[in-house]
């Protein structure tokens, strides 16, 4: 009979501590406990998956209970070593707390644990998973965890220590294991196939030790279907053809491409990788990883990549290459596409609209950006007559009627000429105001214009567009040039605005003010009276509380506490939303949908007012969910079908009062929501 293969993450899974590896902060700690005689009686191991959370603690079991004593170098030959490693020691019990998850299983454990070990000398409880027990079994744990017998040792792993009860943890020492680094797991992997005699080239092992993200049991995993796809030997072109992926070479030349903007190497790209069925999201982390890589490259040239000799050449030529500006650009990129894969009909198709984006924006460089920008000095400047006929002819108001400054007292008023034609023309059109005061403000336009000299104004003309710009550049930011606002201010001569004022003519609001038209209040007040009112439908009819429990009786009940006060919030709440069967005065049962810790407590003190009321009632509970799909069964169930035909009820009447029925007509009105209280 051949022997049957095993596979390499058990074959060579350590045998002790100096054969684990990433872990030295964890295995030393342990050494030093067991040499100096100060080991702890629980232990925590935390970490992903793959880093030897099970493994550490089946080693420590061994050092516990080898036939030489209590070593951190087991002997590894001796029957209880060799029954560890075969998983047939009886004082090691090994609970899969994600199958065991009650409490009943939780507290058949510890029922054995004060019993001595019947083969070694410590009696071993690995618990794996133990993130998955229940509160009450956590619960039920930690006494036993806190103070164990001398002869037990609780060894508890965990991918996910964030889900333990901080009291659990802190009666643990915890170690945290972590994944191990891409150069470590390579060099592993290329021992183990050494011992394997089996062909590999380095570039391949890195793509497993990357794929494997920190995990020796991933990575061994991942080898052995390598060897199965490549037919017993291991190249970079297999391993990225299993794994779904390109060469990390291709995905540097990808990038490349993208960024010297040849659309046609790119749309190689993607053929290739549609020929490879590559996976997409496999992809996103490469390309996010690599741009990572190509940012530390620029930015800290000193850190350390975990990446071959080759890749990191790559990438250092790249990174000359490209500017930072684009790089940070193409990252947040990515980035955002890897979120949007959910969004996506195809992983496929948010990869590729990626590379689409990636070929299509980029940081537009300063010199383009120059180019861009409109130039100034091309602008020609209006001259004064120009401005001053376009804004008379627009707003009655010219540039001579903005000018009362006095030239002597301001020499540079002359030089602030031109800001002021800027000013003039963002000024919003003025309001025509009747000829009268037309005729005026012309007037003093003309008698402005007399005033002007004719040696100053050909002075302005002969300004150089150069000059002007100059002069706007000096003058536009500062406060004399802001003090044409006060010449702005005609706004006293605009004091027409009183004339503008025939607001009061738009006063009919008084003719609207047939509020005394709907001065009905006497009717309105006709809603409230107690025979209409729509709130007398939110109580229940009255019912005589003897014989059978009804629907209709307990909710009459219900009310009738509510309203004396004897339940409390908790109470209330619960008779709410449950229903009495049985009869009043005998044996009932309240059947409810609520299923919380508190509800024996709650349900106890809702059972005694009832006993106070119905002396010889003997009232139980009973849980039922299907009771909550009854639509009148339940008082809030039934306060809620009577709130509806309250409101109906109400809206109606309100439609139909003087009112409404006024608004409505003019259509200024519309019905709100109706607030019964």
């Amino acid at each position: 009979m051949t022997q049957q293969y095993q596979v390499l993450a058990r074959k060579y899974r350590p045998k002790n501590f100096h054969e684990l590896i990433g872990q030295s902060h964890v295995s030393q700690a342990l050494i030093n406990a067991i040499d100096y005689n100060r080991l702890h009686h629980a232990y925590l191991f935390t970490g992903t998956r793959g880093v030897g959370k099970t493994t550490i603690a089946r080693i420590l079991s061994k050092c516990l209970n080898c036939d030489t004593g209590i070593t951190s170098t087991p002997c590894g030959v001796c029957d209880n070593c060799v029954a560890i490693d075969q998983g047939r020691f009886i004082d090691l019990i090994e609970i899969d707390a994600a199958s065991r998850t009650k409490v009943e299983d939780t507290r058949e454990l510890l029922d054995n644990v004060p019993y001595a070990p019947s083969q070694g000398r410590y009696k071993v409880y690995l618990i794996d998973e133990v993130h998955m027990l229940s509160t009450h079994s956590f619960n039920a744990l930690l006494k036993t965890l806190e103070e164990p017998p001398e002869h037990v040792k609780f060894l508890l792993a965990t991918t996910d220590p964030q889900k333990l009860p901080i009291t659990i943890i802190s009666r643990c020492l915890q170690f945290v294991l972590r994944p191990l680094s891409q150069s470590l797991l390579s060099e592993h992997l290329a021992n183990i196939l050494t011992r394997e005699q089996v062909g590999y080239t380095q570039p391949a092992l890195w793509q497993l030790a990357s794929a494997a993200k920190g995990s020796v049991r991933d990575a061994l995993s991942l080898t052995d279907q390598a060897i199965a796809f490549g037919q017993g030997a291991l190249d970079d072109v297999t391993v990225n053809a299993m794994l779904g992926l390109i060469d990390a070479a291709d995905l540097v030349r990808l990038i490349t491409d993208i960024y010297n903007h040849d659309k046609s190497a790119v749309a190689a790209h993607i053929e290739q990788m549609r020929a490879q069925m590559v996976d997409a999201t496999s992809m996103f982390d490469g390309l996010a990883e690599l741009l990572h890589q190509l940012a530390l490259t620029q930015l800290l040239p000193e850190v350390a990549l975990n990446v071959n000799e080759a890749q990191a050449q790559h990438i250092n030529q790249l990174a000359q290459h490209m500017s930072p500006d684009v790089l940070q650009l193409y990252y947040e990129i990515v980035v955002q596409a890897r979120e949007g894969v959910k969004l996506a009909s195809t992983p496929m198709q948010a990869l590729e609209m990626c590379i689409l984006r990636l070929l299509a924006f980029r940081p537009l460089p300063v010199d383009e950006i120059l180019k861009n920008v409109p130039d100034i000095t091309s602008t020609p400047i209006p001259s004064i007559e120009t401005v001053t006929a376009a804004t008379a002819e627009s707003n009655t108001v010219s540039l001579n009627t903005v000018e009362p400054l006095n030239n002597n007292e301001h020499p540079a008023s002359a030089s602030l000429l031109t800001p002021t034609s800027v000013v003039v023309e963002s000024i919003p059109p003025l309001p025509d105001y009747d000829a009268d005061y037309q005729t005026q403000n012309r007037n003093e336009v003309d008698s402005h214009n007399a005033s002007y000299d004719s040696a100053e104004l050909s002075q302005y003309d002969d300004y150089s567009h150069d000059e002007a710009l100059e002069l706007l550049n000096t003058n536009i930011s500062s406060e004399p040039v802001v003090e044409p606002e006060p010449v702005v201010e005609p706004e006293p001569v605009v004091e027409p605005e009183p004339v503008v004022e025939p607001e009061p003519v738009v006063e009919p609001e008084p003719v609207v003010e047939p509020e005394p038209v709907v001065e009905p209040d006497a009717n309105d007040s006709q809603l409230l009276s107690p025979l209409d009112d729509p709130r007398t439908l939110l109580r229940c009819a009255p019912q005589e509380l003897t014989g059978e429990w009804t629907p209709e009786k307990w909710d009459y009940w219900l009310q009738c506490a509510r309203e004396a006060g004897s339940l409390a919030s908790d109470e209330l709440a619960l008779a709410r939303q449950g229903m009495m069967t049985g009869r009043c005065n005998d044996k009932a049962v309240f059947v409810t949908a609520v299923d919380s810790k508190h509800l024996q407590a709650t349900f106890q003190q809702l059972a005694a007012t009832l006993q106070a009321q119905f002396t010889q009632a003997d009232i139980s509970l009973q849980i039922d969910g299907s009771i909550m799909q009854a639509d009148d069964k339940t008082p809030e169930r039934r306060q809620q079908k009577r709130l509806i035909q309250a409101r109906a009820v109400a809206e109606s009447k309100l439609l139909n009062t003087p009112v409404m029925q006024y608004l409505t007509e003019r259509g200024e009105g519309k019905m709100g929501k109706v607030q019964l209280y």
